[in-house]
């Protein structure tokens, strides 16, 4: 056992604060992509097939810091609508011929929108979803994805001066 002793109510306990797993509601968000990671389908129909596993850092009022996680199939099957619009979403041009794939350090850090939904995890708890993808709307999620951050120290102007 450590030294370190936590002290807590009933009321801290029952009033969810600090769990960051609770799930975001259904809607519309801009968000960077923060990791990927390029794997295979474990198993079904796909199985052996590439695939990228996402996580979505969500920007916005509410759910700063928060994350929701999706796949995008890098093969064609019933939901290849799904990477045609997670692409499009980051600008990439898909025409008929070969796509050459970005690699997950090129897709880090960009921002996106995501659609996010609230479904069902195999105990029948909530849990989010990523249901599809947009462009980002923010102009301030593009200028961090770039590695700008707020310069001013004035509240009222400190979201419009970036370096």
């Amino acid at each position: 056992m450590s030294n370190i002793s936590l002290n807590f109510t009933a009321e801290d306990l029952a009033s969810g604060q600090g769990d960051s797993y609770s799930v975001v509601p259904a809607g519309s968000y801009n968000a960077t992509i923060f990791a990927v990671k390029q794997e295979t389908v474990k198993s079904g129909p796909n199985e052996g097939k590439p695939r990228f596993n996402i996580q979505f850092k969500l920007t916005g009022e509410g759910v700063e810091n928060r994350r929701v996680f999706g796949y995008v199939a890098l093969y064609k099957a019933g939901d290849f609508w799904k990477t045609q619009a997670f692409f499009k979403a980051l600008g990439y041009d898909l025409t008929a011929g070969t796509f050459q794939v970005p690699t997950p350090n090129e897709l880090s850090g960009k921002p996106i929108g995501v659609r996010v939904k609230v479904g069902k995890d195999q105990d029948g708890n909530d849990r989010n979803e990523v249901a599809g993808f947009d462009a980002s709307t923010s102009a301030s999620d593009l200028l961090t994805s770039l590695g700008a951050t707020p310069i001013a120290s004035s509240p009222a102007i400190a979201s419009d001066i970036w370096a």
